[in-house]
């Protein structure tokens, strides 16, 4: 079986697509998981996409400033509907340094791999149990049904950046701060609480060493609104998922 020039090269661009996508999304894009599987899985996505997508109007004929365009096209594509979501796993991260701070983790630090920088134990804590939850109710397969989605709003070609595009960008970036102060305020809260409770004390009790209590009452609040509010948790990160679904398919109807 013989394949033509204008085969192989659409297949590459479903190709560019597709592993674009794989470079930021959340879990895909973890360096714990292997290169080789990221490149097969890219490869076996784009061979599965390959008979269903159509080229259209647009010109395949291979020349280099086509080539260029349509390449970086797919590229654009495909970072935007992996970006939108890994910006949900930074708003957790997010929350767990708020946590941190008011409980006095600022100093246990770890180093997180997949971003290159160190972050709370918290922090880390969270982000570990929001990949988790995003795997049990299937996340992931809402990244690959975006993709296969993406070609029917924005075929090959069609893409262009607007306003609109631009606007929702921002707007979603700055859902970031957003999320990490909802998440984070059933702790945060308990930890003002605390902290107010701990200078009335200071004030009734002057001959208490309330830096000597309090260091251990804070961390103990603060471990106890962790875990009793993963409930909680749990609800709201799926309410933002679906959030975050919805303004993925957005933001592509408006490129």
């Amino acid at each position: 079986m013989t394949y033509t020039e204008h085969q192989i090269y659409l297949f590459f661009l479903i190709l560019v697509r597709v592993s674009s996508m794989f470079m930021v999304a959340p879990v895909f894009s973890f360096r714990g998981v292997p290169v080789r599987l990221k490149v097969g899985l890219a490869g076996l996505m784009a061979l599965l996409l390959f008979p269903v997508v159509d080229a259209g109007p647009v010109n395949l004929e291979f020349n280099h400033l086509t080539a260029v365009i349509l390449v970086f096209q797919e590229i654009v594509t495909g970072l935007s509907i992996g970006f939108v979501m890994s910006l949900l796993f930074a708003g957790i991260e997010m929350a767990g340094e708020f946590i941190s701070l008011d409980m006095g983790f600022t100093m246990a630090q770890i180093f997180d791999p997949n971003f290159n920088h160190t972050v709370s134990v918290i922090g880390r804590t969270k982000n570990v149990l929001a990949v988790l939850i995003f795997l049990i109710i299937d996340g992931h397969h809402f990244l690959i049904e975006a993709v296969a989605y993406s070609y029917r709003i924005l075929p090959l070609g069609s893409w262009g950046i607007t306003s609109l595009a631009v606007d929702k960008m921002i707007h979603l970036t700055a859902q970031v701060f957003v999320i990490g102060i909802k998440v984070a305020a059933p702790a945060v809260v308990a930890l003002f609480l605390t902290t107010v409770t701990m200078g009335i004390v200071a004030r009734a009790v002057p001959q208490m060493n309330i830096f000597f209590v309090g260091f251990p009452l804070r961390i103990t609040v603060g471990l106890l609104f962790f875990g009793f509010g993963f409930p909680i948790f749990l609800y709201l990160f799926r309410v933002l998922l679906d959030v975050f679904q919805e303004d993925t398919l957005a933001l592509l109807k408006v490129l």
